[in-house]
């Protein structure tokens, strides 16, 4: 009896040992997505403020984002950001580093990003510009070979400026290409 269990435990440990190091995607598609290489992400973004709306920078704003950069493994991601947020006084223009974390999984991926950087306001470069941060949860459907959809929604909190601190929840519906191998 010990030398049957003896045997099915080595049998466990050697068959263990014997999986390959990288994991086989269920379909081609997704094997693309985790390889490294450039990567471009295009988000539409909305957001509701949070606590005081009574200013026309903290009410609510919309826009056009775009990231580019690279994908260093199968779970991360790092861009450069920039793109256009329309407030209701003025329109701001993000220039920003974005860090992404993918889980592991499949054609649907869980991520984890953040992102953070500076607001420029071109009305007045020095007075109104303004430093946010923005972490955020999300999740990318991986559609074809090079492209992915993605939806995310984070906590964006901006300081500077006239009235200091704002807070909005933000929705971002996103575009993900990825460069040729």
């Amino acid at each position: 009896k010990t030398k049957l269990s003896l045997l099915l435990l080595l049998v466990s440990i050697i068959g263990a040992y014997a999986q390959p190091d990288q994991r086989i995607a269920k379909n081609p598609i997704v094997s693309y997505d985790w390889q490294p290489g450039f990567v471009s992400i295009t988000e539409v973004t909305a957001a509701p403020g949070l606590g005081l709306v009574d200013d026309g920078l903290s009410k609510f704003y919309y826009g056009l984002t775009t990231v580019a950069g690279y994908q260093f493994s199968r779970n991360i991601k790092v861009g450069l950001g920039t793109g256009f947020h329309i407030h209701q006084d003025e329109t701001l223009f993000p220039l920003y580093l974005d860090l992404r974390l993918n889980m592991n999984s499949q054609q649907i991926v869980p991520f984890v990003y953040g992102a953070g950087g500076v607001l420029l306001s071109f009305q007045d470069l020095e007075g109104r510009t303004r430093v946010f941060i923005n972490p955020g949860l999300g999740v990318k459907y991986v559609a074809a070979r090079r492209v992915g959809v993605s939806f995310s929604t984070g906590l964006m909190v901006t300081t500077g400026g006239p009235n200091a601190r704002k807070s909005f929840v933000n929705f971002k519906l996103g575009v993900e290409f990825k460069g040729r191998r």
